[in-house]
């Protein structure tokens, strides 16, 4: 025998994998095998083998439907409350109480007959190490969390007693199908329990950087605004007001289409406006404020005013003797605020008007 045989010989004897041997990923399937088989090897000491693993996960009705009268049921409990069933067919039953009174397996299959008591107490052991064993077992797989904490608790009569009882939702249910080595003997352990759900964690989302200016603004621009348009304002004795009459004329020295000031309700001045007509209706037109232009005055010298008012004289005859002063503002009617646009020339639909008197019309 050579060195190298005899090393290699050495190394499986004491369980040491080759250098450079690849580990096997521990897979949910491999870690229920291994936790069943050292399960009933350490409890009883019966050799058994998992030959397969099936998986569902069904409403209550179906997976009790799939239970047969033969199965020793018992409850499963978590927290003290009733989530689950276990179940052992009667061959693995029967290899479990052949261990622990003669030791070893009979020959052929055991007759089928129903769980009692002493079945269940006898079947406890492997049960219960089995599902000690299942949360370490199943760490870092798709089953972690799933069977943690879970207890037993007493047998079911049947399956039609286990759904009187258990929650109507989904269950996942795992059959586990074991070869007990010795005359083609097979069993079946089961599980059922409802599958524990995991949160999905995505990637997480940068921290948005809040303009509260910028926010701000957007919230209050659809807000309504009232605008008033006052092309000019200015005082009247009141017995000439109530003597005003359809046709007469008032003078509005200094005043053009471009002194329509929109104003707020509170009587704050918004912009400065150009009068004018949009689809047949009078509209305004936003503008810059007009340069001053200097002129020579005719006839009497005016005192400078913030507003230009009407001479002392008017063109009407008062007809009373009421001198009240009243405050009296020239409005357009209709007035629509027109902002302009890339479709509209710049006087489009603005007519130059001669503003130097307002003649009152019915609608005045």
């Amino acid at each position: 025998m050579t060195e190298n045989t005899h090393s290699s010989i050495l190394r499986r004897m004491t369980g040491q994998r080759a250098t450079g041997a690849d580990e096997n990923p521990l897979t949910s399937s491999r870690a229920l095998r291994l936790a069943l088989t050292k399960a009933a090897n350490d409890t009883v000491g019966l050799v058994l083998t998992v030959t397969s693993i099936e998986e569902n996960v069904q409403p209550l009705d179906e997976m009790l439907a799939a239970l047969n009268d033969s199965l020793m049921l018992i409850e499963l409990h978590k927290d003290s409350a009733l989530i689950g069933v276990a179940a052992f067919d009667m061959q693995l039953r029967a290899a479990i109480l052949e261990m622990q009174t003669v030791g070893s397996l009979i020959g052929g299959p055991a007759d089928e007959r129903a769980a009692t008591g002493t079945d269940k107490q006898m079947c406890e052991p492997v049960l219960e190490n089995f599902l000690q064993a299942l949360p370490q077992a199943l760490h870092g797989t798709e089953f972690e969390g799933w069977l943690d904490g879970i207890g037993i608790g007493a047998q079911f009569a049947s399956a039609r007693a286990a759904g009187l009882v258990l929650n109507d939702q989904g269950y996942r249910t795992l059959r586990l199908s074991v070869d007990l080595g010795v005359s083609d003997r097979t069993g079946m352990i089961l599980l059922s329990v409802p599958p524990v759900p995991h949160p999905t964690h995505g990637p997480a989302q940068p921290e948005e950087d809040v303009d509260w200016g910028t926010q701000f603004q957007a919230a209050v621009s659809d807000a309504p605004a009232s605008l008033e348009a006052i092309l000019h304002r200015f005082h009247i004795p009141l017995a000439q007001a109530r003597n005003l009459a359809v046709g007469q004329m008032i003078p509005l020295p200094g005043c053009t289409v471009s002194s329509v000031r929109l104003i707020t309700a509170d009587g704050d001045k918004v912009a400065e406006a150009k009068l004018g007509q949009v689809g047949g209706k009078r509209a305004v037109r936003i503008e810059s404020a007009p340069m001053p232009r200097m002129g020579e005055l005719s006839g009497a010298t005016m005192a400078p005013t913030e507003e230009v008012g009407l001479p002392d004289t008017l063109a009407i005859d008062s007809g009373g003797l009421m001198d009240t002063p009243m405050d009296f503002d020239v409005q357009t009617e209709e007035a629509e605020p027109f902002m302009g646009g890339a479709d509209a020339a710049p006087d489009e639909g603005f007519p130059m008007m001669d503003m130097d008197s307002v003649s009152l019309g019915e609608d005045t």
